[in-house]
């Protein structure tokens, strides 16, 4: 199923943006003119990974510092020891859209 996250144009180049949608916290980048999304929370901490840091493909947890690669969610530095879920998406006019399970 595919739903609507937000405008293309509200997510930042090179950076991170958060966005709350039925009560679950998803992350959106824009890297290298590509759209990744990514669930918001850190798989160790629990922290709001938009509070952390964008470096290059990858987020930086604000908590322990975990590091996770946004394209796949693979775990690129501890404590993180669990892969972060991405989504598919894909751009219809000027929003971004996810695809969700089931």
């Amino acid at each position: 199923m595919w739903i609507t996250l937000c405008r293309l144009s509200d997510v930042p180049d090179e950076d991170v943006l958060e966005l709350d949608l039925d009560g679950h916290v998803y992350c959106a980048y824009r890297l290298a003119g590509r759209h990744y999304v990514t669930d918001g929370l850190c798989t160790h901490g629990v922290a709001r990974l938009a509070e952390g840091f964008v470096i290059d493909d990858i987020i930086e947890c604000p908590m322990h510092n975990g590091r996770f690669h946004i394209p796949t969610g693979r775990v690129d530095g501890p404590p993180a020891c669990e892969p972060l879920r991405t989504y598919p998406t894909r751009a219809e006019g000027d929003c971004l859209l996810i695809q969700l399970p089931g």
